[in-house]
């Protein structure tokens, strides 16, 4: 393949997946705990470096020229969202650093606990505190669904502890994870860990706000910037592609016999 085909392909990839990420993020800029991903267009180095195999084919005049760019998963962006009030005493949002944990199902995580930012969390009948969401049980400091009497008022402090009445209370469970590059997301707002060791107990100075919610952490004019950036470089990959095919032409008819 001509190279410079190569290289300009691979930028329109690198673009295209880019997007994908942003759109994803501009989607969610309504979504309650939502926190976005970040695309990283990253330059690749010559062949010769990042393949091992393709030493033999290396030119010493082309040594040093790069391969184009590549989309890089650059994780996720965990800066604080915007606290909103609420109406609902089950509502609450974290202050700082970690995560709400609530029941996974099956293998979709580690020890039967999903992480979330997003804390809308409502009574069910029989007194459970469930993911308003989903309806997943909330989970309390124990790694045991709450249950709570669902005759009686609730009040939550900024520890996370749960109160009805007199009783002793019951802490919701807030973790947060060492690595933050190993955190999974598998969507409906939901997060895991690749694992479990990463999980640990979220640091003191982390407030659990009754009455409030956690916007997510999108900004869309941002988001829009980005894209509109994304599709110039991707157009300029295209241009660059015809013109090199172009070129290609002509040079396939030079000495030709009419």
């Amino acid at each position: 393949m001509n190279y410079g085909l190569f290289v300009s392909a691979g930028g329109m990839r690198a673009q295209e997946a880019r997007q994908a990420v942003v759109t994803n993020n501009l989607a969610n800029s309504k979504t309650v705990g939502f926190k976005r991903d970040l695309a990283m267009i990253q330059a690749r180095a010559n062949a010769a470096y990042e393949d091992p195999r393709m030493r033999g084919y290396r030119m010493p005049p082309f040594s040093d020229q790069g391969g184009g760019v590549t989309l890089q998963s650059g994780g996720i962006d965990l800066t604080q969202g915007m606290l909103e009030t609420s109406r609902s005493a089950t509502d609450v949002a974290l202050q700082g650093r970690g995560f709400f944990t609530v029941g996974g199902k099956g293998s979709e995580t580690h020890g039967g606990k999903l992480l979330t930012r997003d804390g809308r969390f409502l009574k069910a009948a029989d007194g459970s505190l469930v993911t308003a969401d989903g309806g997943r049980p909330v989970l309390d400091d124990a790694g045991q669904p709450i249950v709570l009497n669902p005759n009686l008022g609730v009040t939550i402090d900024e520890n996370g502890v749960i109160r009805q009445g007199e009783g002793a209370g019951v802490k919701l469970g807030v973790v947060d994870v060492k690595d933050p590059r190993k955190i999974v997301k598998l969507g409906q707002n939901l997060l895991t860990t690749s694992e479990a060791a990463d999980v640990v107990e979220a640091k003191s100075d982390t407030q659990v706000l009754q009455y409030h919610t956690e916007a997510s952490s999108v900004d869309p004019t941002a988001e829009i910037v980005n894209i509109m950036e994304g599709m110039r470089a991707f157009e300029a990959n295209a241009r660059m592609i015809s013109y090199t095919d172009q070129t290609m032409s002509q040079l396939n008819t030079v000495g030709r016999v009419a």
